[in-house]
């Protein structure tokens, strides 16, 4: 109990240090600057960033719980991809309708995100980690092909679609744009908390869920809908970013343990703490061209994600 109250207090330390350094990032490298671009440009980037890692590690703790699979993230199996085309057929249908009404573009990401999942369950959800992952695989670049398809036949929706695809959406928060979608982000990552007991019969398997009356298919339903929700939410807020919801749900695990009940609001406040923190080093680095976080969590998680897949299949 000690160990995970210490555990708990470092992470919140470091994560308001890295808020900190996040608001006294600029583009000129470290300065506090003037009051209006704090307010306006940096506050609601670093909002953005802290709701969607919160969405995605939370998201990524129960996605993996449902499956009971380690390797399980939003960003591998498809769902953020899903989320991004269901954004760029609305942009390339609808563009100006789009704009005029602030919840199309989360209906869009949810409905592309929820479609995708719906697949990798039917397709491979049943099957082994590699079924998974290589059912996710195929979505991905099908989804992929799809937004740039997209991206390409519609001009005015070329350059954002392209920065989504790369995960370079943070650069363009504003309150105006991000509200609901963070809003979204809260609302799925304090369901997800509520699934926390029966994942943790789930992980028992099935029939032993059962046994201790979890209503199995009632429980995958919510769970990949409301992942679902987290994912479309954050991509609203950061495009595709992948890697976070592998990595939160594992560092939780190595923290706390396996319950739920404290892995899956450990993944939420580390998922928040990479994200902020990948973005604050893309832009502290190279002020003048900042890397996206998405660049950044690809160098440190796909070597991760190669350990995690060697040591469970080797």
């Amino acid at each position: 109990m000690k160990s995970r109250a210490f555990a708990f207090i470092l992470i919140t330390l470091i994560l308001a240090a890295v808020i900190a350094s996040a608001l006294a990032t600029g583009p000129k490298g470290f300065g506090w600057g003037d009051s209006n671009s704090l307010l306006l440009l940096r506050a609601p980037r670093v909002l953005a960033a802290l709701a969607a890692g919160l969405a995605l590690g939370i998201g990524g703790g129960a996605q993996q719980g449902v499956f009971r699979n380690p390797l399980a993230d939003p960003g591998l199996t498809g769902v953020f991809g899903g989320a991004l085309f269901g954004i760029a057929i609305l942009l390339g249908l609808a563009p100006d309708i789009a704009w005029q009404k602030s919840w199309l573009i989360p209906a869009a990401a949810f409905g592309g995100a929820l479609a995708v999942s719906i697949l990798l369950v039917t397709i491979g959800g049943r099957g082994s980690s590699a079924r998974l992952l290589l059912t996710g695989l195929g979505l991905n670049a099908f989804t992929a092909a799809g937004t740039l398809v997209i991206a390409a036949r519609s001009g005015e929706s070329r350059e954002l679609l392209t920065n989504g695809a790369y995960g370079d959406w943070l650069g363009m928060a504003t309150i105006e744009l991000t509200w609901l979608p963070s809003l979204l982000c809260l609302l799925a990552a304090l369901l997800l908390l509520l699934l926390a007991r029966p994942l943790d019969l789930l992980s028992f398997g099935e029939d032993a869920a059962r046994g201790f009356g979890c209503d199995v298919p009632s429980l995958q339903r919510r769970a990949i809908l409301l992942t679902a929700l987290a994912a479309a939410a954050a991509t609203c807020l950061v495009g595709q970013v992948a890697f976070i919801g592998l990595l939160a749900p594992h560092l939780a695990r190595a923290l706390v343990g396996p319950r739920h009940a404290l892995v899956l609001p450990f993944s939420g406040l580390l998922g928040a703490l990479l994200l902020l923190g990948a973005d604050t080093l893309g832009r502290g680095l190279w002020p003048q061209a900042p890397l996206s976080a998405a660049a950044v969590t690809a160098v440190l998680g796909a070597p991760i994600f190669i350990w995690i897949a060697r040591s469970r299949h080797g």
